[in-house]
């Protein structure tokens, strides 16, 4: 009882992680009007928020060890609610920078420290399920602002609910300090134990594979959501909202195939996992590329389901591939080199589509889906040689 009491708590931190990532983009188009600022300066919070959750997460492995598990991820969620509460208040745009610090902070550090807990002490199906109640929380939180503005309430209030919401995990987390004991004890015998540097960690065998592979696949996963419906609408001539509609069901299918990913690794290893789901990717960007119509639903249904299992798999292979005692600041880099992706390259395929063709996309996603395919083969053909630490 004890034991799913703690898991239910780390599921709600990571729906916590989720509930603000997806706010930014829904209530902007309020907050750019009410402060009176150019519509592109949301690029500037975003970027905020994304070079403070990359610095986080490669500081958060080493705040693990010095003060535990439990107490980081308490003060990084007590980080989003201050963040949360700074953009409920605040008056000018130059204050939004302020609160998107502890926002991008607080991320980060959840992000890494959650995933190397799960990686290091639970099943891969808790990594999937894990990642599918990040879309809960993603999903929730632009329905809690769409309700108070329907209800013509200021998008402030979603803010405020979202950070009320946080505010109340702070209580639960501070109350569930004692379940975090044990884990905070196994890190501090593997840091005792461990001699190995960061940048020694960065030399071993597949890393750079690893982390190139974090790089394209959530800069794949950033370009659809930037630039998805933007390709449906001018290359397949769809409407905004038949586009829109598209778009949803591809988050829907991510968070879906991730519960349906958790139950399939009772039965097959998640290297195999990892390589269906790259083959599933691939069909999915060749039918988007190729079809039109209804077609397409179809076709971003294969490139949600077969995105779902490959980001936290990829986690949870951390500490066998690796070795438990790197996996942390493993992990930590991971995260990092994923915020990489989606910061660069996204924008800067936004460019190449407005100097040559929108057309451009599906090829794009494609060369990354087979840089994940290389990537993911030949880290297992090393592993197979005994190559890396245990």
């Amino acid at each position: 009882m004890r034991q799913l009491a703690f898991i239910f708590i780390i599921y709600a931190t990571y729906i916590s992680l989720g509930l603000p990532d997806s706010l930014l983009g829904v209530a902007w188009p309020e907050i750019e009007g009410e402060l009176h600022v150019a519509y592109s300066a949301a690029g500037i919070i975003s970027m905020t928020i994304a070079i403070c959750t990359v610095i986080s997460s490669l500081q958060a492995i080493r705040i693990t060890q010095k003060i535990g598990t439990g107490k980081l991820v308490l003060g990084s969620v007590l980080l989003t609610v201050i963040g949360l509460i700074g953009f409920a208040f605040t008056q000018n745009f130059f204050l939004l920078i302020v609160a998107a610090l502890p926002l991008g902070f607080g991320a980060g550090a959840i992000d890494t420290s959650v995933n190397d807990y799960v990686a290091a002490n639970l099943k891969a199906h808790h990594m999937n399920w894990l990642h599918a109640f990040w879309g809960v929380g993603a999903t929730l939180g632009p329905i809690i602002i769409g309700v108070a503005l329907d209800n013509h309430l200021s998008w402030r209030y979603g803010y405020l609910i979202i950070g009320s919401i946080q505010l109340t995990l702070v209580f639960i987390l501070f109350f569930s300090l004692p379940l975090w004991k044990k884990y905070q004890q196994k890190v501090s015998k593997i840091s005792e134990e461990s001699t190995t540097s960061l940048v020694s960690v960065w030399k071993q065998t597949g890393v750079i594979l690893s982390l190139l592979s974090f790089v394209f696949y959530v800069g794949l996963e950033g370009t659809i959501f930037l630039w998805g419906s933007s390709y449906l609408i001018d290359v397949k001539s769809l409407s905004t909202a038949t586009a829109s509609f598209i778009i949803s069901i591809f988050f829907a299918s991510i968070t879906l195939g991730r519960i349906i990913s958790g139950f399939i690794t009772f039965l097959i290893s998640n290297q195999k996992l990892l390589i269906i789901s790259q083959i599933i990717l691939l069909i999915g960007v060749l039918t988007v590329a190729m079809g039109k119509g209804s077609i397409l639903y179809g076709g971003f249904i294969l490139i949600g389901l077969g995105c779902a299992a490959i980001f936290p798999t990829m986690i949870h292979e951390t500490p066998r591939r690796f070795g438990k005692r790197n996996s942390g600041a493993i992990i930590g880099f991971q995260v990092a080199a994923g915020y990489v992706g989606i910061t660069v390259l996204p924008p800067l395929l936004g460019v190449l589509f407005q100097g040559f063709s929108m057309n451009l996309l599906p090829i794009f996603l494609g060369v990354f889906v087979l840089i994940l395919l290389g990537a993911t083969i030949l880290i297992e053909k090393e592993k197979s040689k005994g190559n890396y630490e245990q």
